[in-house]
This record gives structure tokens, sequence and C-alpha cells, in this order.
């Protein structure tokens, strides 16, 4: 499991300063925090991602030739980051998951779809009988 750092510590450790990190999550080169506000935070990809620009910096690697150079790597996207899921329960074995944001904003048809889905489900198991 990943551990939690806020942007303090990602400072002390990496040495780049808040508006260095902020500017490079800005640039795409770093994936935002998780979370948002005073309770965002970053997690190990995050810490590590720093490490490597700062790895190619000393190696004399420009910010734009960084950004080609990490364009052409696997990019490490942390799992889930600040993502909150809903648990729907369709049926037995049957559930939805729904991302917390996303049932925010839509939660009417989500629930109509819910309903649907376990009306289909009832519907299917009583022609089954």
């Amino acid at each position: 499991m990943d551990k939690k750092y806020t942007i303090d510590e990602l400072q002390h450790i990496t040495g780049f300063s808040r508006r260095t990190i902020r500017f490079y999550i800005v640039e795409g080169l770093v994936y935002p925090p998780a979370g948002s506000g005073r309770g965002s935070y970053y997690l190990d990809s995050h810490l590590n991602k720093l490490l490597q620009i700062k790895s190619l910096q000393e190696r004399g690697m420009r910010l734009d030739e960084i950004r080609e150079y990490l364009s052409k790597v696997r990019p490490e996207k942390p799992a889930d980051v600040g993502q909150v899921w809903v648990r729907y329960e369709i049926a037995p074995g049957l559930e939805v998951n729904v991302r917390r944001d996303v049932d925010e904003a839509k939660r009417d048809r989500i629930d109509e779809i819910v309903r649907l889905a376990g009306q289909l489900m009832k519907e299917g198991k009583e022609n089954e009988e």
C-alpha cells in the first residue's frame, strides 16, 4: 500500500519547491494529488516520478527533453487516486460500482439504472422458475 505524503514532505524529500511541484502537475509531468483542498495527498508514485525528474535533470536534461522522455515510458498512474467508489448491489453476486464524483453528479440516472437492472434480474429469475 502506498504511503501518503503532504506536499511539504515531497518538498523536503525531493528538494523541489512547492511551486515547482505544482508546476510539474500543471505541465502534466506528475499526476495531480489524490483528494482535494487541504485533504489532498501524494503517493509513492508521485514521489517516484519527482525523483525520476530530478535524476534526469541531474544528467543535464532540459524540461522539454524530460517531457519527451517521460511521454515514451509507460506512465505510472496511481490506481484510483483519490477516488471513492459507491457499490450498488443489483442481485446476489451482481453489483455496479460507480465513482462517487459520478454518483453525486448523476444520482437520479444511476438510481434509475440500478432499479431497472434489479427489475430485469428479478423478472429473469421469475421466468426461470
